[in-house]
């Protein structure tokens, strides 16, 4: 390979790997709560700052996978020794490198339906006492992903029977078996998982 085509090979995949690490930093606001949830870590909450950020880190992305395809598929004319032109096309490695990053991003992109989609909202089902329900307001949620770590959290208490936040009404709504669990229990398991219960 000569030193062409290395360069060329290397302003190809720079906008690829720029769209995937742009599409992840998108919905890091999605994606660190249901890390952090998964790993056990508290404070996913702060991830909520980027929430604001998406829009612009979207059209980046949109931008650098549009640059990678048109470096990809152009048509570029090379000078022979023999003074005569041909055309030259991107490597098949190039392209699969290309696709494979496509689907990548599509994927990170569409992580919080996915998130959304997987999550399960039942705690314990085992009742015994009476049923209560309250609804705790909440913010700080901004996506599926955010509802996945706090129900995550809610659903670890002992005596839980229902959880499901809902990050448009930023509120969640607990079914839960009284004399097992209280609403401070509850209260403490949002505010440790990183967001904030709002105060009536």
């Amino acid at each position: 390979m000569n030193a062409k085509s290395q360069r060329d090979k290397k302003l190809t995949s720079l906008p690829i790997f720029g769209s995937i690490i742009l599409a992840i930093i998108t919905h890091l606001c999605c994606i660190g709560p249901v890390v952090l949830a998964i790993l056990g870590v508290g404070g996913a909450g702060l991830f909520s700052k980027f929430t604001n950020l998406r829009p612009y880190f979207m059209g980046m992305t949109g931008i650098f996978l549009g640059l990678a395809f048109y470096l990809t598929y152009r048509k570029r004319k090379v000078r022979c020794d023999d003074g005569t032109c041909k055309i030259r096309r991107a490597s098949k490695w190039n392209k699969i490198a290309l696709w494979a990053g496509t689907i990548l991003v599509a994927f990170f992109l569409a992580f919080p339906q996915l998130v959304g989609s997987l999550n399960t909202s039942s705690g314990n089902n085992h009742m015994k006492g009476e049923i209560s329900e309250v609804i705790i307001p909440v913010e700080g949620m901004t996506c599926t992903g955010c509802e996945f770590n706090i129900e995550k959290a809610v659903k670890k208490l002992d005596g839980i029977i229902k959880v499901k936040a809902d990050h448009q009404k930023r509120e969640v709504n607990i079914k839960f078996e009284k004399g097992k669990v209280n609403i401070n229990n509850m209260l403490e398991a949002i505010n440790k998982s990183g967001y904030k219960v709002i105060k009536q």
